[in-house]
């Protein structure tokens, strides 16, 4: 009846949140690379934005806490998520995208009551939630010039203690081609003028680079 499965309710729900026909409003109006891609004049958008998957994230684990709390006794093991995936996405969160704020722990005992299991990271961390926030009121309301810092500050942490520091250019060059548009309508239009230059960044010695306007002809 009903009420014996009222505890699948949030199961329910939340399958019916991540089951709908149109999600741009959740997604990045970039590509995984960064590079905005036009269909019909209009940008192909990529991945979940940060605030989405940290939302759904947290979905996640509050209806797993509920099935547990509230489910019948063969369901109170219940894993949606395994820890080794939560720790996995946290090494992705922070080191492969650059989120320094690091909120899957938080996100974790917000949602389940208890304390992330793994700390390996957090040695690692030199910036915090705290740093990111000055960062951030810095910044204002522009999410991509906040983007494009954050990830700069994270690249020259990563390299400063390198005795090789090859691909240092290349992720910096990276960092700034995915953030330097003011906003999705610019660039909407630069992708519509692709045969205009970009700024690119190249060395013009080995260890100095410098800005340039050269066309990517081979992009």
């Amino acid at each position: 009846n009903d009420d014996e499965k009222e505890w699948m309710r949030p199961l329910l729900q939340l399958r019916n949140e991540l089951d709908i026909a149109d999600d741009k409003h959740l997604r990045d109006f970039r590509r995984m690379s960064g590079r905005v891609q036009l269909f019909h004049d209009e940008p192909i958008h990529g991945p979940y934005t940060q605030k989405s998957r940290e939302q759904w994230l947290e979905k996640l684990l509050k209806a797993q806490s509920w099935v547990r709390a509230h489910g019948p006794e063969k369901v109170r093991e219940i894993e949606l998520i395994t820890p080794a995936e939560l720790s996995e996405i946290r090494r992705i969160w922070v080191i492969d995208k650059h989120e320094l704020e690091d909120t899957l722990p938080t996100i974790y005992q917000k949602a389940t009551g208890e304390n992330f299991p793994d700390d390996t990271l957090d040695e690692h961390l030199p910036f915090g939630a705290e740093e990111m926030r000055l960062l951030r009121d810095i910044c204002a309301d522009d999410w991509l010039h906040f983007e494009v810092s954050r990830a700069l500050l994270d690249i020259e942490r990563r390299f400063r203690h390198k005795l090789k520091r090859a691909g240092l250019y290349a992720e910096l060059e990276g960092a700034i081609r995915k953030g330097f548009y003011k906003d999705k309508e610019d660039a909407t239009e630069w992708a519509r003028r692709s045969n205009s230059p970009k700024y690119v960044l190249e060395p013009i010695e080995a260890d100095e680079p410098t800005l340039s306007t050269q066309p990517e002809a081979t992009r």
